[in-house]
């Protein structure tokens, strides 16, 4: 066994896995529109469709597909809704790398989808929370009806009890749907939670559905997550350029790249990108801050810490004693018996 390349220290093979086949979906514009409206430049758009497609990234997330009335469009840019007009100006050129769309279970309904065959669209993710997975399945069955690969993505699986995960996933089971992530809304699991999620979703899923996972940082945990996602053999991992996503942000792609290290992927493009993103933060702030580390910590929606990071001074410690004054349960997660 020969070295490491890079780290001269360890042998080359120490992990296996990494260098199997591992589907790569971008969200930065769709999650990352969250923390500007979707009011990206056009120009910026297509620099980022060719430079994920020369990556070797297998789908691109360009934004949600929303139905009419639902949000006032004065007030958002066009990946909020996708339409076709505005995905052919930049996308045209996307070569084999797919192009998905989000849909939020309430925010849109079948009727509302174009065939696949009238689309750049190729993947059609749903959205949903546990109670609205009855609604999720119908919406996918008949994005798959349209044409379409299809995800179902239940969020904030942090929230919900053993027996509701175990609910949705026989649902899942028992569906079409091809495609289920993991999805960490809070930013709140640890790598070993997520290892034991992973194990689960792929025990009680069918052998020809796939999993993957969507992960926010909010505890500098999102990179390390990835890692143990790939290493169970998650068939997908969600990420974007420099981590842009709500709050503080996601997986970022360089990094995931360059773990990847394979001739699959190739992380220059997306260095290419990194600085017209890191320009973005100064004035959007999505990132590491403490506030979104109190929140996911106590796996809570980063809402607050999210309004929290617009004042002047966020006053993390005034934060902290906000969000635990009324918690339930003793400050350390092992109950100590009392003396007797």
């Amino acid at each position: 066994m020969g070295l490491d390349y890079r780290v001269r220290c360890c042998p080359d093979g120490l992990i296996t896995d990494r260098r199997r086949h591992v589907g790569l979906v971008d969200c930065t514009i769709r999650d990352g529109g969250i923390c500007n409206s979707w009011q990206f430049d056009e120009g910026l758009v297509r620099r980022t469709v060719a430079g994920l497609r020369d990556a070797g990234v297998d789908v691109m997330e360009i934004g949600y597909q929303t139905a009419a009335g639902v949000v006032d469009p004065a007030t958002v840019g066009p990946w909020r809704f996708c339409c076709e007009a505005d995905l052919r100006r930049v996308a045209e050129d996307k070569g084999a790398m797919r192009l998905s769309t989000m849909v939020d279970v309430g925010r849109i309904g079948p009727d509302d989808l174009r065939p696949a065959a009238d689309s750049l669209i190729d993947v059609i993710r749903v959205a949903c929370y546990a109670h609205q997975i009855d609604e999720a399945l119908q919406l996918g069955h008949h994005a798959l009806r349209l044409g379409y690969d299809v995800f179902c993505n239940v969020m904030a699986v942090t929230s919900n009890t053993p027996q509701q995960v175990d609910g949705f996933l026989e649902k899942l089971r028992q569906s079409e749907i091809p495609n289920v992530s993991v999805v960490d809304s809070f930013g709140a699991m640890y790598p070993h939670q997520l290892r034991y999620l992973l194990r689960k979703y792929k025990n009680w899923l069918r052998r020809d559905q796939k999993v993957g996972v969507h992960l926010h940082n909010n505890q500098q945990t999102a990179f390390a997550n990835a890692i143990v996602a790939i290493d169970e053999g998650a068939d997908w991992v969600d990420a974007s350029i420099f981590g842009m996503g709500r709050g503080a942000g996601n997986v970022p792609m360089e990094l995931l790249l360059m773990y990847l290290d394979d001739p699959e992927h190739h992380v220059e493009p997306i260095v290419a990108l990194a600085d017209e993103y890191t320009a973005l933060r100064e004035t959007l702030r999505w990132g590491y801050e403490v506030p979104y580390a109190i929140s996911g910590w106590l796996n809570r929606h980063p809402r607050a810490a999210i309004e929290r990071m617009r004042a002047e001074r966020p006053e993390s410690l005034d934060f902290w004693g906000t969000l635990t004054s009324d918690r339930p349960i003793p400050r350390h997660h092992r109950a100590t018996q009392e003396a007797e």
